[in-house]
């Protein structure tokens, strides 16, 4: 509790309390590796700027508004495309709640002109003017100004929920539980597993010879053992408490996972059962819809910024391709064969240009 305490705290975002705790949860390997597949996911993906409605695209719109996201802060700055989804996710997932303010360029055109990421513990809801703003400050952010994004609160709060209050218990067992096989690694040498049970009238200076050669064999060896007559020895096998030790880690783990919905396999877990037992397909297209369902919260939000003023265009992340390509042709090849698919309509499926004689059934 003492070394710990911030995985105790109460945690209240309406009056910034345990902030601290979020930031710090969030170093757990589970929940760092969870949170970085989906930075990597979506880095990876990209993204694409158009307008629905139209079927010839407006170049000009649709180059400004990809130049906006490709450097959010000008071309000069430090903050790309990456960098500035790398802040956004990680606190949407790790703290619940991600702010980005919109900088507009009110004297010329009123048009986006600049998206920079604002670290949620500095923001603070203003009941009185139903505003976000910093803390202390008397900033405040209209509604097109600021994007927020968050998984809504059951209990209507102006607040996202966070996954870490959701694995709080495991996080705190998860480090209590490391410690403790740490504290016993560490043990100077001495091997928890192996006992020399001494008569307990053994003369004091045969005792203090016994202790000084036991030290001086921990010393020069780190540990060893001795064989003396009238000693007795007991080495301990893998007891029940740690195999339930061991079964109390991995579930751990397994709930940690499972609360992000990331796949075992995306953070290098796999097992012969249960957990990651599933084929790599069937877990590639969970994720799938894991990650384009908390994608819709950031497509929406920007899309709702970039239809300030002229524009009509949505922001889109580039599907997630799972397809296997090999298996794909095959099939192709052999709905070829048997003539229920023609050339053109394989090219078409492509994209591709048809030729003459893609018509008939080969």
């Amino acid at each position: 509790m003492n070394d710990y305490g911030w995985l105790f705290r109460p945690r209240n975002k309406n009056i910034g309390v345990g902030w601290q705790t979020y930031y710090q949860a969030m170093s757990n390997v589970w929940v760092n590796a969870c949170i970085q597949t989906y930075i990597d996911e979506i880095i990876n993906l990209g993204f694409t700027i158009y307008n629905p409605d139209l079927e010839e695209q407006n170049t000009n719109h649709t180059n400004y508004l990809k130049d906006l996201f490709n450097y959010p802060m000008g071309r000069k700055s430090f903050d790309t495309y990456a960098l500035f989804q790398t802040v956004m996710w990680k606190s949407y997932l790790g703290l619940g709640d991600a702010f980005c303010e919109v900088i507009y360029d009110k004297e010329f055109t009123s048009l986006p002109v600049g998206l920079k990421h604002i670290p949620t513990e500095w923001m603070q809801y203003y009941l009185d003017t139903c505003q976000w703003g910093f803390k202390g400050s008397n900033q405040r952010f209209e509604n097109d100004e600021i994007i927020h994004i968050k998984d809504p609160s059951v209990t209507g709060n102006v607040w996202g929920e966070s996954k870490i209050d959701v694995i709080a218990k495991d996080l705190t067992m998860d480090i209590l539980g490391q410690d403790h096989t740490l504290s016993i690694l560490e043990n100077d040498g001495l091997d928890p597993s192996g006992v020399i049970e001494y008569d307990k009238d053994i003369k004091p200076q045969i005792w203090e010879r016994e202790l000084k050669r036991l030290e001086a064999e921990v010393e020069n060896h780190g540990k060893g053992t001795i064989i003396l007559k009238g000693a007795k020895y007991n080495r301990a096998g893998v007891s029940n408490r740690d195999m339930e030790y061991s079964t109390m880690m991995n579930n751990i783990r397994d709930r940690i996972i499972a609360t992000y919905g990331v796949p075992p396999a995306k953070v290098s877990i796999i097992e012969t059962a249960n957990l990651g037992s599933g084929s790599i397909s069937t877990q590639d297209k969970q994720f799938k819809k894991e990650l384009k369902g908390k994608s819709k919260n950031f497509e929406d939000a920007f899309t709702r910024v970039i239809s300030h003023g002229e524009f009509e265009e949505v922001f889109q992340y580039n599907d997630l391709d799972i397809e296997d390509k090999l298996q794909r042709a095959q099939i192709e090849d052999i709905q070829i064969k048997n003539a229920s698919l023609t050339i053109n309509e394989v090219r078409n499926s492509y994209g591709k240009n048809p030729v003459v004689w893609g018509d008939k059934p080969l």
